[in-house]
């Protein structure tokens, strides 16, 4: 178990016992549903090993990643009064990185040529946090961790281009190997009045299998394969979003109405 995992699993037991400790109290429990939109950033590098092979290959930019689709939450919170309080739930998001690289052209050789990847995983995933703030207010701010399975996989990549032009590339892969399948994180924000909240979350191991092999990469001559991820050392991905929370309860009994009314404020 990598220390990620063990960070999260004694978050959990915390929080765990400050719910026991408080469960006899009243509780006010409630449902909201979320929609997310992500910025995410990745910190990509390759291998000492494969820049010895090929000292033209290069890394030369990771992007910014922003999607608003589909990243959406049903959640429960539950408030020991107006200051402390817990939640969980389970979310359904859109994560993935951006590079632009420069890559050989054939297995063995010195040529290189450009190559813009994108790479996005879905996953789904269940948070428990800690809630310290003025919840008749809406403003609070919140920290905890999450576990995720990676649900679908996919990759695109323009070849010799760095940006979307030219030839592409498409795959996918319902649990794809190419992804660990289980992902663990850790998160803090602030949710402020008017039903939308910030928030930062740093996956605590590699975004990417980086042992996954895909042609192996070893047989001089051949065409380079993009896919093989052996290439990087690591592939770590970070985000800032932007959530808007409807109270669930009001969205069932006035399902068209528009839902911004429903916002929590």
């Amino acid at each position: 178990m990598n220390m990620g995992m063990r960070n999260i699993i004694y978050f959990s037991i915390l929080a765990s016992l400050i719910f026991c400790d408080i469960e006899a109290q009243k509780i006010k429990i409630t449902n909201v549903t979320t929609w997310e939109m992500i910025f995410s950033m990745s910190n990509v590098r390759l291998t000492e090993e494969f820049e010895n092979t090929y000292p033209n290959a290069e890394i030369t930019k990771t992007n910014v990643r922003f999607t608003p689709f589909f990243n959406v939450g049903e959640y429960w919170n539950f408030d020991y009064g107006n200051f402390i309080g817990l939640y969980t739930g389970l979310g359904i998001k859109n994560v993935g990185l951006i590079t632009d690289e420069r890559l050989p052209k054939v297995v063995g050789s010195d040529q290189v040529t450009d190559y813009k990847i994108v790479r996005r995983v879905y996953t789904a995933g269940i948070p428990l946090a800690i809630k310290l703030g003025n919840f008749k207010e809406h403003l609070y701010f919140f920290g905890g961790g999450e576990f995720e399975i990676a649900l679908h996989y996919k990759e695109k990549y323009w070849t010799d281009t760095h940006s979307r032009t030219g030839s592409k590339t498409k795959s996918t892969q319902w649990f794809g190997d190419q992804a660990p399948l289980l992902m663990s994180s850790m998160f803090a924000g602030v949710q402020l009045p008017g039903g939308f909240n910030v928030k930062f979350k740093y996956y605590l191991n590699d975004f990417l299998d980086n042992s996954f092999e895909k042609g192996r990469n070893n047989d001089a001559g051949q065409p380079f394969n993009v896919s093989d991820l052996t290439r990087y050392d690591q592939s770590s991905v970070f985000y800032f979003s932007i959530s808007w929370q409807f109270d669930t309860e009001e969205l069932k009994k006035n399902p068209f109405t528009p839902a911004t009314q429903y916002a929590l404020n």
